[in-house]
């Protein structure tokens, strides 16, 4: 599943969870993931434009979970950039996730 027993040292794993499938395109890249306290940031695409989802991988599935498959919580748009000022990123790396937000390059181009 998605929660504790899933290996967060390797992105493919996290890379994998696409659901609701109507709505997530990608995800695309690994923004950030704390292995120790296991969450990840996505750089995915909701409902056609560009985002960031987030989500925890503790128990069975972690958190969120629903109708059975594990989804990624949508980070609001006026709290990206917070999220990003607090993390430890490369600056060409978040310069592209920048340009990916802000609909200049494609999730397939990160």
């Amino acid at each position: 599943m998605a929660g504790h027993s899933l290996d967060l040292t390797k992105d493919i794993n996290i890379l994998n969870i696409n659901s609701p499938k109507k709505s997530v395109d990608g995800p695309y890249k690994v923004v950030y993931k704390n292995v120790d306290e296991r969450w990840a940031i996505v750089a995915l695409d909701w409902d056609g434009n560009p985002n960031l989802g987030m989500r925890w991988f503790w128990g069975n599935g972690g958190n969120p979970f629903s109708t059975g498959k594990p989804i990624w919580l949508i980070i609001p748009n006026a709290l990206i950039n917070s999220i990003l000022d607090g993390l430890p990123l490369e600056f060409k790396f978040r310069k592209k996730i920048e340009k990916f937000l802000n609909g200049e390059i494609k999730g397939s181009d990160l």
